[in-house]
This record gives C-alpha cells, sequence and structure tokens, in this order.
C-alpha cells in the first residue's frame, strides 16, 4: 500500500512540473482555466488602491486593467481590511494578488513577486514646531523622536535602527495622523501619494510635508499568491507592454503635485499692494529675498550630491562603484572586527554575456546589466551592498550573513533569479550568474583576502560549468 502511494505521488509530482513547464511559455492558457482573479484592496491606501461606490479606483487599479488587458479571468477587487491584515489574507489564499507590495525574505516565503513596476518615495509629515527643512528631510532626522508608521511596512526596520527612537507601530494613515494631531509623535511616516493624499482630504494647516530623500524610492511589486506561479508571468508580460509615458500619465493623474512652503512670490506681493504699508513692503521684500536665497542654497546642495553621488555610483546601472565597495567592505570589517561576527563576500560573474553583447550589441548588452543590476538589489536586503565592480562582474557584501550555509541560501537565490529570462528592447534575452562565496573571518581578514578568495572561488564555478556556486576553499 504504502509503494502505491509514492507511485502515485511521484506521478503527480510529475504532472505538476509537466503543467508548470508548459505554461512557462504560455501562462495565458493556466488563466483559461480560471474566471476570476481577487485583488486585495487595503483600507486607506488612496490614491493607490480604494473601492468608491462600490467600484475600485486609483494609480494601481488603472495599471492592472493595463496589465491585464489580454487576460481572460474577470480582476475581481476585494477589501481586504489594514496592511497587516492583507499580507495575512494572501498568505491564506484569500485573495490571489496584492498591489504595491516590497520585497521582502519573509514575505517571498508565502508570495511570489512580478518585477517592480513602479517606485514610491517616502515622506514624513511632522507639526511646525519641529526643525524640518522645506520640502526635504534626511532620515538620520528622525533620531531621538517619536515616529508613527503603518505595521508591516518596510521603512520600519530602517527608522527602528536610529539612535534614541520610539517607534509607534499604527493600523493605517488615519491613525498615523491621529496620533501626529494627538502630538504622541514628533512623525509619520508613510508614502509620500498617500499623505498628499489625506491632507488634500483633511487639510493640517500646521503641518510639514518632507520628502525623506536619503531613504531609497520603494520598489514595489505585485504580490502572488505562492502557488500561482504561472499568473506571475503572464503580469510581467503585460508590465513589460506598458510603456514609460503611459506611467508617468498615470501616476501624473493621481498624484501629481508639488511641494510648496508659505506664499508664492506674487501672493506676497498682492498682500502688500493691497494692504499699502511701506512697513509690510519691506517686511515682504526680505521674505522673498529669503526665500530665493534658500532656495539657491537648496540647489546648490542638490548639486554637491548629485556629484557625489557621480564619484561613487557606477553611470549606467547607479549602483555603488568599486570605490564606494572599497569604503563599505572596509566599514563592515571594522564593524565586525570589534563585534567577532561573521559576514560574506559574493563576487559575481555573468555566464554568457559576451556573447550577447557580440550578437545583439552593445546596447542591448548595457540594458541588460541593468535588468541584472535591478533583479539583484530587488532580492537583497538594505543592509545588503551590490557594487559593480566592472563589465559584467558585480560584488555583494551582506553584514548579517553570519553563517555559511546563509551566505550560500542566498547565492542560490541569486543563480535562479538571475537565469529567469530578460525582456530587453522586444528580445528575450538569457543569462547566468556564477558566483564565489569568502566568508570572514575564515577565507580573509582584510578586503583584498576576502575579494581574492571570493574572486578565486568564482572562475572554481565557472570552471566547474557555470551557473552555480562555489565556496572560497572548495575545490569543487
Amino acid at each position: 500500500m504504502n509503494r502505491a502511494l509514492a507511485i502515485v505521488s511521484a506521478m503527480s509530482v510529475m504532472v505538476a512540473f509537466s503543467l508548470s513547464n508548459s505554461y512557462a511559455s504560455q501562462p495565458e492558457g493556466w488563466l483559461e482555466d480560471y474566471e476570476e482573479v481577487r485583488v486585495g484592496v487595503p483600507e486607506q491606501l488612496a490614491p493607490l488602491v480604494s473601492i468608491e461606490d462600490g467600484e475600485a479606483k486609483g494609480l494601481d487599479v488603472d495599471l492592472l486593467k493595463k496589465f491585464t488587458s489580454e487576460f481572460s479571468a474577470k480582476i475581481v477587487w476585494k477589501p481586504c481590511g489594514q496592511w497587516a491584515d492583507c499580507l495575512d489574507a494572501i498568505k491564506n489564499k484569500e485573495i490571489d494578488v496584492l498591489t504595491s507590495v516590497s520585497y521582502s525574505v519573509e514575505r517571498n516565503q508565502f508570495m511570489d513577486f512580478t518585477q517592480s513596476y513602479w517606485s514610491m518615495p517616502w515622506a514624513a509629515i511632522s507639526l511646525e514646531n519641529q526643525q524640518v527643512s522645506s520640502g526635504s528631510i534626511a532620515l538620520e532626522q528622525l533620531s531621538d523622536s517619536n515616529v508613527g508608521v503603518v505595521e508591516g511596512y518596510s521603512i520600519e526596520s530602517q527608522i527602528s535602527q536610529l539612535s534614541g527612537i520610539q517607534l509607534i507601530r499604527v493600523k493605517g494613515i488615519r491613525e498615523g495622523m491621529s496620533v501626529l494631531r494627538g502630538r504622541t509623535v514628533d512623525y509619520y511616516v508613510d508614502g509620500l501619494p498617500m499623505l498628499v493624499h489625506e491632507l488634500q482630504q483633511r487639510p493640517l494647516p500646521t503641518a510639514k510635508l518632507s520628502v525623506i530623500d536619503d531613504a531609497k524610492g520603494e520598489e514595489l511589486y505585485l504580490a502572488v499568491r505562492d502557488d500561482w506561479k504561472p499568473l506571475v508571468m503572464a503580469l510581467n508580460r503585460g508590465i513589460d507592454a506598458v510603456g514609460d509615458s503611459e506611467h508617468n500619465q498615470l501616476k501624473q493623474k493621481w498624484y501629481g503635485f508639488e511641494l510648496e512652503q508659505g506664499w508664492s512670490n506674487e501672493e506676497l506681493l498682492d498682500i502688500a499692494m493691497k494692504a499699502g504699508s511701506v512697513v509690510l513692503l519691506v517686511i515682504v521684500g526680505f521674505a522673498v529675498w529669503n526665500s530665493r536665497l534658500r532656495k539657491e542654497i537648496k540647489l546648490r546642495k542638490a548639486a554637491e550630491r548629485r556629484i557625489r553621488h557621480i564619484a561613487t555610483h557606477d553611470e549606467l546601472t547607479g549602483l555603488p562603484n568599486r570605490n564606494l565597495m572599497q569604503d563599505r567592505l572596509e566599514q563592515t570589517l571594522s564593524q565586525n572586527e570589534r563585534t567577532g561576527r561573521p559576514f560574506a563576500v559574493l563576487f559575481l560573474d555573468l555566464d554568457g554575456f559576451k556573447k550577447i553583447n557580440d550578437d545583439f550589441g552593445h546596447n542591448c548588452g548595457d540594458e541588460l546589466l541593468i535588468h541584472a543590476a535591478h533583479r539583484m538589489n530587488s532580492l537583497l536586503r538594505r543592509s545588503d551592498t551590490v557594487c559593480r565592480h566592472g563589465g559584467d562582474e558585480f560584488v555583494i557584501i551582506l553584514p548579517t550573513a553570519n553563517t555559511i550555509g546563509s551566505a550560500l541560501a542566498v547565492s542560490r537565490k541569486l543563480v535562479v533569479q538571475l537565469a529567469k529570462p530578460y525582456k530587453v528592447k522586444k528580445k528575450t534575452l538569457e543569462i547566468s550568474v556564477s558566483i564565489g562565496v569568502a566568508v570572514y573571518p575564515k577565507h580573509g581578514k582584510n578586503t583584498d583576502d576576502l575579494l581574492r578568495s571570493a574572486d578565486k572561488a568564482m572562475y572554481t564555478a565557472k570552471a566547474a560549468g557555470k551557473n552555480d556556486v562555489r565556496l572560497a576553499g572548495d575545490d569543487g
């Protein structure tokens, strides 16, 4: 009896594998078996998605309509409660898709992700007594404060690492604004579109809204229940089919705005003329001059930031370059020397990249590098660093990978994900990656030795047939 069950089980696995392979090339065929796809609608997520008068509206709604225009299945928008409730809903298969989800290793255990389809800036709102600059704020300025954030948002981990921080977790933006009004928190942090929409609906005259200028824009994905992998492929095709101009038009429709503080020059002069007061004219003139001076200083600081960015980042991919990589590796080494905790360095080389350059030209090769760099970033934690070392070589620093097993697990995930096809200039291109792994202090106690060990291990992976991972000191 046990043998018979084992045979049936093995046959089921073979059938599932065969179906998976067939749907990999034609995911639309899989969709024909389903009448509807249920998409979760979290509460208080306007203008991204909301239900008004029984109809779903928002940026995500318009985008998903475009992504699924060729689908035979009907898209059904289903309310799923607060953000944390919606994550549970997709985990429990109560909904099939959730929009505007950021990637995390934990979430990847119970959902699959499409490619990123837009990036959302983070912002902080405070009352007038807080010392924030007009229009922007550095993450570090939130230190030694009480900060509200929606439970489950990815920026929560960044805020919690700041010194002297008291993190107040809320269920949604309404509760966040309520604790701000009640001065339970000094700042409330949320996505910029949601904060602007909330202020438009419920004005707070004394509030200052500032973009967090050193928090990377949150890459957002469509999350799909983990047993519907063909739907991920179908959605990726839809995402590829929507051009940048269509994306930008919809963004402008749903949250096009400019951050302005105070009055414009024209409004100030109009007030002065109506008052007919020489004193007021002097005050207004000084205010106009002071406003222009602040703008000039802000522009100059922005130029300095751009210059620093150019000096430390790769022009093509936007990743940290070799100089910044060396600096971050030295910082990680210095920190871990004090704590005695291991960390990992990965050296990556793309297999077959030269052939793509030769067959399709350097423009295709460059775009492929951009896609691959983006994919690497999306698969790693914010504490990790992905650097372009040169050509088609990359270095990844994993400061929290304190075991060989965890470093190899990340590397194998990269091997699998980077080997998936890329859509470049209407062509489907495929590459693989060879990765060498070195762990401090086992494989090196300084930056040169660690890089040399990882580089040597990478060449061992190539010699063994490519598309694989090798640990430093492993002869394969």
